[in-house]
Parts: C-alpha cells; structure tokens; sequence
C-alpha cells in the first residue's frame, strides 16, 4: 500500500522521547531491555497489509525473525528474548504470573519493571500479553516502546478482545481501539515529540451493543506535525439559539457554548447525596430534599483527620461551599429534583447551572413501562408518555436562572429496560420531536441526547436533526477519550460533553487507591482541555461531568445490602486498573465508615485534583 510508506519515524525521536515526564507522584522509572530492537517497525518490510479500510483487514507476516529482531524484547512476536533476559532471569522465579486477563492489577509505575516480566511470560491470547506489556512501558513512561507495542497491536490483532474470565464478556469492542487510543493520548501529552497518528480508524457499528460489529479497519501511520500553536476562533458560521444559552460554530469547526453572551465551559459534577441505606430497589431515595430537611446537602461537614468522627475544628460548611471551593459550575442532575426550592438554594450558594435530565425511558422510567417488559420506542403510547414527562420538566424549570441545558435519557442505546437498541430510527424519530418540542417551549437552552460512547451518531444525525448537542458518558482510560472526539466529528456536526467520565477509588488487589482515581480523572480532564475550542484537539469539545460527587452504597446491587460499602471483585468489568468498575466506589467524596451518612465528607485526593485543574485556569 503507497500509503504505508510513510510508516517512517523521524530520525531523532528516540532521543527526544527520553525527555518527557509525567511531573508528579506517579512518574515511573525506566528500565533497561536486552533486546530493545529498532526505533520504530517499518511493518512494510516484514509482511503485507490486506483489506485496508475494509472489515476483512489482516496482517500477514512474511518475515517473521526479521519482524521479532525490529520488534524487540516482548513485542510480538518477540516473546522470546526476554526469556534470556538477564534481569529477568534473576527475579523469575519470585513472579505471580496471571492466570487469566483479569487475573493481574496493573497502573502502578513501582510495578513496571515487574508487570512487564509477569504479562510477557504469561500464557495469555498474544493480543491480550501485547496491550498489558505496552501498558508497563506506558507506566514506567518509556514512551517510544509503549507507541511500538500499541502499535504493534494495532496493526497486528486489531479485533482482538479481552474477555472476562467465563469467556462470556469482552471488556473492549476491540484491543486495537484501546491502542489506538494510548497512542493518542501519549502523542497529546508529548507535543514535543512532533508526531501525530492519521488515518487510523475502526469504526465499530453499535458500540457496546449486544450486535455490534467491526466494519472498517485502517492502522494508520505516523506523520511528523510541526503544529503546536492553537488555532485562532475567527468567522462564526453556525449559531445554534438566540436565547440565553448559544452554541457557536467557528469556520474551524470549533464549537464554544455561550451563557448571557459570555463563554462557558463545563466544569461539572453528577451530582447526588445518598443516604446509606437508600436504594432505588427499596424505594427509599431522597433526591433533592425540602429545604427543612436537609439530609447532608446543606448541613455537610468534612472530616479532615478522617477518623469517622467530627471534631471541633470541623464545622458545618455545606455542598455549595465545597463544590464552589473546587470551581465546579455545573452539576448534572439525571431525573430533576424532589425540591425545586432546594435545588434554587442550592445554585444560588454554589454558584452552578444545571445539566437536567429527564430518563427518556431509559430503566424504563417516564414511559409507563415496568422494569420486567421495558420501554418499547414501538408504542404510541408510551412515546407519548415519554413526551408529556418532559414537557412538564420544561414547563417547571425553563425560566429558572440556573438551567444550562436539557439531558435526554442516559446511556439509552445500551438497551438496558428499554428496546432503543433494537429499534434505533424509532428511538432517534423520538428524539427529533422532543428537540422541536423543547425548542418551541424553550428557546432559551439547548438540547443533548445522552448515549453511551459513540453510540447511535450516525442515527442522531440523520433523525435528529434539530439536536442541539451530545452528552456522552464515557469511560476510556487514564489517557483520557482516545479518538472519541474525531469518531463523532466524522459521524455528526454536532458538539459534546462527557456527560460521565470517572474511576473507582478502590482495586482489586490494592484496596482503595485515591492516588490512582485522581491518576486517571487527570488524564481525562487534560483531554478534555485538549479537545476544547481553540485547543490543538478537534475543538468539539464543550467541557465534563465527573461520576460521581460521593460514594453510594447500594450500587453493588443485590450482592451487597445497602447498608455496606461493597469491597468484591466489582460489578462491570471496564478499563480501569483493575479492569473492573467498583460502582460503590467512584465518589471524589468517600462517606468514610458510613455512620455519619449523609452528612460527613472525605475528600479523596480526586478533589484537591480536581480543584487544582478547575482551578488553575483550566
């Protein structure tokens, strides 16, 4: 292929990527390979790309030594030479090798050294050992073998998948996404090293559907960019409102959201206190409450020693307080609130506007559905159910101060007590008459349809039309969103927000981990910035919402009753260090031992990062 010629390093680079650190607490320590093999595999020498761009992609390897030689040691298919490998050879017969994909925690940059020994001499699937080795070079930030070996993967086993344990699960759509989206964030955290990946795409069909399918492959290839001034924001072409709230297109594409003429980014929280012992199973949960009752809202104390109990020099200073303290402006709030008093309170003290959502029947709320049957976008009648719920949340809230935009559904192409994935024209046909519903109710704050991931772009556009803008909940990794940005900005012209983005404070194997959750909000949050209008990103980005404010602790389901903070295996597996998402555990707050719920605070090292970023002209 003609263009798998500039598959070519810039000479120099091994040096210049010698120079890049993390500048914090989790920087790791490099180490030295026996068999470091070349700067950069030029693939073209060793073998033949063939379907390129189409679902039938393959590698195939015509020089197999030569490709291992120029790989290096642990970098398909060099698993040999580590073998040989004389620091390796003194330390082998003390390592844990793991026994299956989930079987090993990695992320710790003490551990790199040791992870990249026990991943490269497993006997895992080789595209499950490749992405876990390039995670250890990634940690101990030896940058140029962490770009070969998700390269290597990406070119090499681009469909692979890691699956749970039974097989029955597979945590990516695809390891070579996973790489690909490494590789970006490593280039956008190094501009120094004046490289960029092109044309590299797998384009996936329903992501994190049950039928979702991998239609198009292309590994790309490394190109030198001398691009490292932002963009300036001149021509408007596009305006999106004429009321309070705008969105405004640039001739770069760029997108800003604008509130009272000024520009706005989101700062955002997914907001909720839940006392221990609610659950939406036992029909318990609070929400919002009345203003004389305010259940930890307004009355919240921090526990600064973090000894479950509140001492003299800890008064009562509220979430407000807190949530301004740390430069929050807006929080999300998924199905309204119990007290629209309280919530006025609420903004008025903290200083935010509100994201507000409406289930859109997704856990088939708001359509008349019951959990067993769901809702079904199919039916008249709970269309229209869906659409007066909504019309009444506009009616209660449209002119108050605080409202930045509507929020419909979360995460409804997922499927979950809903048939959205079934029937996805149907459901976006629905979306399309809610936006011109809102729109002539409101015209004062746009619109976004909450979907998990890249799910359901291609239907949005071409149903929905009149949607303003996307929420996206999404959950990719400590470097942050990988080629989210670019996939929506090839499949819809409209802008997004993570509307969800988090990690657990807990891991398998480690217990709780504050340095690794702020770790990896950091990586994302930069991205975000990166993406931002007038960033060297695709400039669709118009800010974030981190899951979650604090801890609850009947997510675990019914494994754990609601009254104990769930410390087992977790309950989705997901690209987290552990490789499993620990839903009772994704708070930047902790509700320490819980005998003061709902009231006392810790604050998890997540917060003083997050206010650090929010803070510091981010």
């Amino acid at each position: 292929m003609k263009s798998f010629n500039r598959l070519k390093w810039i000479s120099g680079f091994f040096l210049l990527c010698g120079c890049g650190t993390m500048g914090s607490a989790w920087a790791g320590t490099p180490f030295t390979l026996a068999v470091p093999g070349a700067t950069l595999v030029d693939y073209s020498k060793f073998g033949k790309f063939q379907g390129v761009g189409t679902s039938q992609y393959q590698y195939v390897v015509t020089d197999p030594s030569g490709l291992a030689q120029a790989s290096g040691e642990g970098i398909y298919p060099n698993e040999q030479a580590v073998l040989t490998d004389p620091s390796y050879l003194k330390i082998k017969d003390t390592l844990n090798i793991p026994k299956d994909n989930f079987g090993l925690w990695v992320g710790d940059p003490e551990q790199a050294q040791i992870n990249f020994y026990r991943w490269s001499t497993s006997a895992q699937d080789p595209a499950v050992k490749l992405f876990f080795v390039a995670q250890s070079f990634e940690d101990a930030q030896m940058w140029v073998s962490a770009l070969k070996a998700y390269y290597a993967l990406l070119v090499q086993f681009p469909t692979a998948t890691r699956k749970n344990s039974a097989d029955s699960w597979s945590w990516s759509a695809s390891l070579g996404q996973k790489s690909k989206d490494h590789i970006i964030a490593i280039l956008r955290a190094h501009p120094e090293f004046g490289l960029s990946l092109k044309g590299a795409d797998i384009d996936i069909e329903n992501p994190g559907a049950d039928n979702q399918k991998i239609v198009r492959i292309h590994p790309g290839y490394f190109v030198k960019t001398d691009s490292l001034t932002p963009p300036a924001l001149t021509d408007v072409i596009r305006r999106k409102g004429t009321g309070k709230v705008q969105l405004i297109e640039y001739q770069n594409h760029h997108w800003v959201m604008t509130v009272d003429g000024q520009p706005y980014f989101i700062k955002g929280l997914c907001y909720g206190v839940t006392k221990i012992g609610e659950s939406p199973d036992l029909k318990n949960m609070v929400g919002f409450p009345d203003l004389d009752d305010p259940e930890g809202i307004f009355n919240s104390w921090v526990d600064t020693n973090k000894n479950n109990a509140r001492d003299s020099n800890e008064p009562i200073v509220g979430d407000p307080a807190l949530l301004k303290y740390m430069g929050c402006n807006t929080i999300r709030l998924y199905y309204g609130a119990k007290s629209p008093k309280s919530l006025e309170k609420f903004c008025q003290q903290a200083g935010v506007k509100v994201a507000m959502g409406v289930a859109f029947g997704a856990y088939a709320l708001d359509s008349g559905a019951t959990w067993e049957k769901g809702t079904d976008y199919t039916d008249p009648q709970q269309q229209q159910h869906i659409l007066d719920v909504l019309k009444d949340m506009v009616l209660q809230y449209k002119d108050k101060p605080y409202i930045l935009c509507w929020v419909l559904g979360n995460e409804n192409n997922y499927g979950v007590a809903n048939n959205a994935n079934k029937y996805p024209a149907t459901y976006c046909d629905l979306v399309e008459r809610a936006c011109r519903m809102v729109h002539e109710l409101d015209p004062n704050h746009p619109v976004a349809a909450c979907v998990g991931d890249a799910g359901f772009l291609d239907k949005l556009d071409q149903f929905a039309p009149d949607l303003d803008m996307l929420a996206v909940n999404s959950y990719r990794g400590t470097g942050g969103f990988g080629d989210l940005w670019e996939t929506v900005q090839k499949k819809t012209d409209k802008p997004l927000f993570i509307s969800e983005f988090g990690c657990p404070a807990f891991f398998n194997g480690k217990g709780e981990d504050e340095d690794g959750q702020a770790k990896y909000l950091a990586g994302a949050w930069k991205d975000i910035v990166y993406n931002r209008a007038g960033g060297l990103g695709e400039g669709n980005c118009l800010g974030g919402c981190v899951f979650e404010w604090m801890d609850e602790w009947w997510k675990a389901g019914a494994t754990k009753p609601a009254t104990v903070h769930d410390m087992s295996q977790g309950q989705w597996q997901g690209p987290f260090p552990d490789g499993w998402g620990h839903e009772e555990w994704f708070g930047i707050v902790s509700q320490g031992d819980g005998k003061s719920s709902p009231a006392m605070r810790q604050l998890r090292k997540a917060y003083w990062t997050l206010k650090g970023l929010w803070t510091g002209g981010s």
